[in-house]
């Protein structure tokens, strides 16, 4: 099954951490728990925070414009990450780079020649990636040192993530694809922490919040651990042909994820209950959804991007990408998406069109920080679009 699986920096990149409140008139839900928090001008994960919502600080320019574009020197294939005022982005040739404000290579990285296909995680001035033939790495932020490595015994599909360790360490949770085994390593060392029993294929990417790990697997299910606790999942059931293949979106105890089927299904994980579901297509949806606080943007492989409301699971609006759409990511009033090879802004509450660019003939999801786009694409480069 497949997955799916991005400047000129503005100054206020390197600014202090900033919580971003959700928009003026757009209140949330009596009934629904806030979003998780994202970072001013940061993308730690190819969707955002650690809870993978894709929701960014604030919206891009309604015609953004080329700042720059990187040869990296191979294909891209999963999204670019944003932090401390740097671009990260690995390739397929096993090379990693940090890039600065201009675009240009502040530090480069060889890490043997397997593939980077996998989404990279950025966490506490540590970046971390796994590759296919299943080591997963971690490098000094700042200098593109080789930290550790972690041999997880088998390809790694999806984003490694972050979680708390007792005594306040930050540990690390990835995936081993095959059986579905979580594994979990220090930060700081790389040594395994705990390791969950195997169960089923997983394709896509854990989220994680508040000391919960969610994914979903090929057994038509998601899978909640609790990382104080780790064993036995629990497991809320989504029915026949429900496969999940890519990453679960987590806004407080609620969860979302596009199935096989075609499905759109919320759950709230902390009760092990479906809440809706929204079945407009029969083709599959493994891009991870967008959840702001009233709507849920979600991609299908039927070409189109559907606006939902959030706590009825009705669609409100959908649009035609003219391509295969990858996760989306909301911000502020816009949805952006990169489908097939082009970049496409959406107005959020209508589904109109406002802009689209042509990238390359296939592109990652886009990261948004600090109102630029990034994105990398099949023809090895990475480019960021925004306002000169």
């Amino acid at each position: 099954m497949r997955t799916f699986a991005v400047l000129g920096i503005l100054a206020t990149l390197g600014a202090s951490a900033l919580l971003v409140k959700p928009s003026p008139g757009r209140n949330e839900p009596a009934d629904s728990p806030p979003p998780a928090a994202q970072v001013s001008g940061e993308w730690f994960t190819y969707h955002g925070g650690y809870a993978l919502d894709g929701v960014a600080d604030q919206a891009p320019p309604d015609k953004p414009e080329l700042l720059w574009r990187y040869k990296a020197g191979a294909r891209v294939h999963s999204t670019p990450l944003v932090a401390d005022g740097r671009v990260y982005t690995a390739h397929a040739k096993g090379g990693v780079a940090a890039l600065g404000p201009d675009g240009q290579p502040v530090w480069t990285a060889q890490l043997g020649k397997e593939p980077f296909k996998a989404p990279m995680l950025y966490l506490a001035k540590t970046l971390v990636m796994g590759n296919e033939a299943g080591t997963l790495f971690a490098l000094d932020a700042d200098t593109g040192k080789e930290k550790w490595t972690y041999a997880v015994g088998d390809t790694i599909q999806g984003s490694a993530n972050r979680v708390e360790l007792p005594g306040g360490k930050a540990g690390v949770v990835v995936l081993s694809q095959s059986d579905g085994s979580l594994h979990c390593v220090d930060l700081e060392t790389g040594k395994l922490q705990w390791k969950t029993p195997e169960f089923e294929r997983c394709d896509g990417s854990p989220s994680s919040l508040a000391g919960r790990v969610v994914l979903g697997s090929c057994a038509s299910a998601l899978h909640v651990y609790d990382t104080a606790k780790p064993g036995k999942p629990a497991d809320v059931d989504l029915g026949g042909d429900s496969q999940v293949a890519g990453g679960v979106a987590l806004s407080g105890v609620q969860a979302f994820a596009g199935t096989r089927g075609g499905k759109l299904v919320a759950a709230d994980v902390a009760a092990g209950k479906i809440l809706w579901t929204l079945a407009e297509s029969k083709k599959e949806a493994f891009a991870t959804p967008a959840v702001g606080p009233n709507l849920v943007v979600f991609a299908n492989d039927d070409g189109k991007v559907y606006g939902v409301d959030r706590s009825t699971g009705k669609a409100l609006w959908s649009a035609d990408t003219g391509g295969s759409p990858g996760s989306p990511v909301i911000a502020g009033n816009r949805v952006v998406v990169a489908s097939s090879g082009t970049l496409l802004i959406f107005d959020l509450l209508k589904g109109d069109k406002i802009w689209s660019a042509e990238v390359s003939d296939d592109a990652t999801p886009p990261a948004v920080a600090g109102g630029v786009i990034y994105v990398g694409a099949d023809d090895g480069t990475v480019s960021a679009w925004g306002k000169k």
